[in-house]
């Protein structure tokens, strides 16, 4: 889900990987920070290390920047073992052009207009843990 704006901590939004299957499964709680930046310039590593500290033992941390990463956030990412997914404007781009081929949008414009019109659907302020009763 996505958090409500004020009172989030900085978390975005809210998912779960699922590793497995059945006695075997795990579930992992995904926080997430997007960010909408400039793509001229990179996105800030203190905001890649806000995320982190965010996060409790066993979660992983996703930042989505329209923005990309630079050389030395990169190294940062790696060199501390943050557990990071990173995704840049790039990736965004792709994964929208496939969303909007899946969900028959004409265009990116329509498809943004539908999901800006389903947007408040996904809001809800809850505890990250919560979403391990799925």
């Amino acid at each position: 889900w996505i958090t409500q704006g004020s009172g989030d901590g900085g978390i975005d939004f809210v998912g779960r990987i699922d590793l497995g299957s059945g006695f075997s499964k795990v579930e992992v709680i995904v926080l997430g920070q997007a960010k909408c930046e400039a793509n001229s310039r990179p996105t800030d590593g203190v905001h890649l290390a806000r995320t982190v500290a965010r996060l409790k033992r066993g979660w992983i941390g996703a930042y989505v920047t329209t923005s990309f990463f630079s050389e030395k956030s990169q190294h940062e990412i790696s060199e501390d073992s943050y557990p990071l997914i990173a995704v840049n404007g790039l990736e965004i781009a792709r994964e929208t052009l496939k969303l909007i081929e899946l969900n028959g949008s004409s265009s990116v414009t329509e498809f943004l207009e539908d999901l800006n019109r389903t947007y408040p659907d996904y809001l809800e302020k809850k505890r990250p843990e919560d979403v391990l009763d799925r």
